[in-house]
């Protein structure tokens, strides 16, 4: 496959450094020290501006298979998405920081022609107000077309699920725990597995059955959330929340910000003070809040932040981390998730570059997790332990129509089966080979 990336940031370069073990890959990039940086990966880089039609066909952009978009400005991005599309570039995924140019986080067959359009601001604020709505929740991953999640929960102290048997829990019929992170080593469950305070489990399920779970991994209710920074993030979690059932609380030192928000957050109290401050976060109650939301644009001061609401009481704290390389950092000290809005470009990109029966691709643990359709009619009939796949990977769950099955080694596979397989992300290939 060919690519051309346009873009030597952080997420240019580590989607080139990625793709190019497989695909042939050109990357665009203005910055000279950016370029001489991405020259000495084993792809074909050009120096200059990706919006410019010479450069674009220096990259033969026409034979493109993918072209993505991924320069710091949201202008050049859409404008070069635009023009390699116009030339022929078979699909184009563009990101764009500001909001202002989409309505929500990820929009897929863009009116302009675009294939993928993704804004990981909101995509992470999306994400943070999902965390946020299932206490002790790290992450979500929708699959199915939005039929079915896979969350990814930590086992809280005290919680119904700490000392307790799997087959104890009286989960819904459609909700299966598919594995289970202990002590940096993954599990596949049993009935009589006994979960732990600090577990991490993996668990699928119908989305409206995953409701279900609040309360019994982590504290029951979240009903106050505090949320430090009133920038995109921030404000667009408080427009989500103040939907629900819950005190939200948005606290911002810029005082116009404050004012302006009063206007549109009419469910949300704005508070305007120095997050920093420790007798400003005693005044308001930070440490009787349920959840903490740290969203303003230094990672050194949403660590703080994290770290001091913790300090006082909060229950849980969520940090937006810009720096990838920050995140585990940030969750070994003790901010409970840690998100970074540039991991939802590289996963979005990494699944439309999966072939047609891999319908979508995450990461848990750095684990990746991938949907396969059954489609090839050889297949059907076979049980699971008949299938050729790596010895390191599982299959999770398998959804068929409205059920999500726990599987078993004499399950036999049925025509458009979904199978959630858990695998090494240099066993991926393999799989799509046994599923061809």
């Amino acid at each position: 496959m060919r690519i051309v990336i346009a873009g030597a940031g952080e997420v240019g370069y580590n989607l080139a450094m990625s793709l190019a073990v497989n695909h042939d890959v050109c990357v665009i990039e203005k910055d000279p020290s950016r370029y001489e940086r991405i020259s000495e990966l084993d792809v074909v880089a050009i120096q200059g501006n990706a919006a410019n039609m010479n450069i674009l066909k220096q990259a033969e952009v026409e034979k493109t298979d993918v072209f993505l978009a991924v320069t710091g400005n949201d202008e050049i991005n859409l404008l070069s998405g635009l023009a390699a599309k116009k030339v022929g570039a078979k699909n184009v995924i563009v990101r764009v920081e500001n909001p202002e140019y989409v309505e929500k986080p990820i929009v897929k067959d863009h009116p302009l022609g675009y294939d993928v359009v993704i804004c990981p601001q909101l995509a992470l604020a999306h994400e943070a107000a999902r965390l946020i709505g299932i206490p002790g929740a790290i992450e979500i991953v929708t699959f199915s077309g939005g039929k079915v999640e896979m969350i990814e929960l930590q086992v809280m102290k005290n919680s119904k699920a700490d000392g307790r048997k799997i087959r104890d829990l009286n989960l819904p019929p459609n909700v299966v725990i598919t594995s289970v992170y202990r002590n940096g080593e993954v599990e596949i469950p049993k009935g009589d597995t006994v979960l732990r305070a600090g577990d991490r489990v993996a668990i699928v399920g119908r989305t409206k059955d995953i409701e279900a779970l609040k309360g019994v991994f982590g504290p029951p209710v979240t009903r106050r959330v505090i949320i430090f920074g009133a920038g995109t993030i921030g404000s667009y979690i408080a427009r989500i929340l103040e939907k629900g059932r819950m005190s939200v609380k948005l606290i911002e030192s810029n005082r116009e910000k404050c004012e302006n928000l009063c206007a549109s957050l009419e469910g949300v109290k704005i508070v305007c003070g120095d997050a920093t401050d420790l007798e400003f976060l005693v005044e308001e109650e930070v440490g009787k809040s349920d959840a903490v939301v740290a969203t303003t644009e230094s990672d050194e001061k949403n660590l703080l932040i994290s770290l001091l609401s913790k300090n006082l009481g909060a229950r849980t704290a969520i940090a937006k981390v810009e720096k990838r390389e920050y995140v585990k950092l940030f969750e070994a000290v003790g901010v409970d998730v840690a998100l970074n809005p540039r991991s939802v470009t590289y996963h979005e990109v990494t699944k439309l570059l999966r072939r047609m029966q891999i319908e979508t691709v995450a990461e848990i643990e750095g684990t990746a997790v991938i949907e396969v359709v059954v489609k090839n009619p050889r297949l059907v009939g076979k049980t699971f332990r008949e299938l050729d796949l790596p010895k390191d990977a599982i299959i999770g769950a398998v959804v068929r129509g409205d059920e999500c099955l726990i599987p078993r080694g004499d399950t036999r596979l049925e025509p458009n089966d979904r199978l959630l397989v858990f695998a090494k992300w240099d066993e991926i290939e393999k799989i799509e080979e046994t599923f061809e």
